[in-house]
């Protein structure tokens, strides 16, 4: 049996982006907690927020873009677009700055993958269903009597 961790390099590229945007994120309020006296020295080392955030952008350019080849990666899309707009809505309330315009392009680069996924496969199910009918209507069809009343030779 193949190993599951090396089955869909796209499925974990996407979620290896969502963590990493996580992880900026969690970076963000761990500094903002230090920033007022917060201690979290038992937390272990982290990355600055610059990097956390460098990283995360790096993950995400080599995660979306393409098409999907698999459900799990057209399912990963679809979770981080709604990671996303729920990390907006978040910052919204929370008053933490949100990079909304890099957020939106990246939503809709995400969305527009699946769309283009959806899209192929609506595709490839309109030519199975033309091809079924081309095959139904191309049928040998068995022929009633075999008399031989139209062959001139047979008398």
């Amino acid at each position: 049996m193949s190993d599951p961790k090396k089955d869909n390099p796209q499925a974990a590229g996407i979620y290896r982006a969502i963590a990493l945007r996580f992880y900026s994120r969690y970076v963000e309020a761990r500094e903002n907690a230090e920033r007022h006296g917060g201690d979290l020295s038992g937390y272990g080392s982290q990355h600055d927020a610059r990097e956390a955030d460098e990283r995360y952008k790096v993950a995400i350019d080599e995660a979306i873009g393409e098409i999907p080849e698999s459900i799990d990666a057209a399912l990963a899309l679809a979770h981080f677009a709604g990671i996303l707009a729920a990390d907006r809505f978040v910052g919204e309330i929370t008053q933490e700055p949100v990079n909304d315009e890099r957020d939106a392009y990246h939503q809709s680069r995400a969305l527009a993958d699946l769309a283009r996924w959806i899209n192929q496969l609506a595709i490839d199910e309109m030519v199975e269903q033309e091809r079924r009918k081309k095959a139904e209507r191309c049928k040998l069809r068995a022929v009633g009597s075999q008399d031989n009343d139209d062959d001139p030779d047979a008398a």
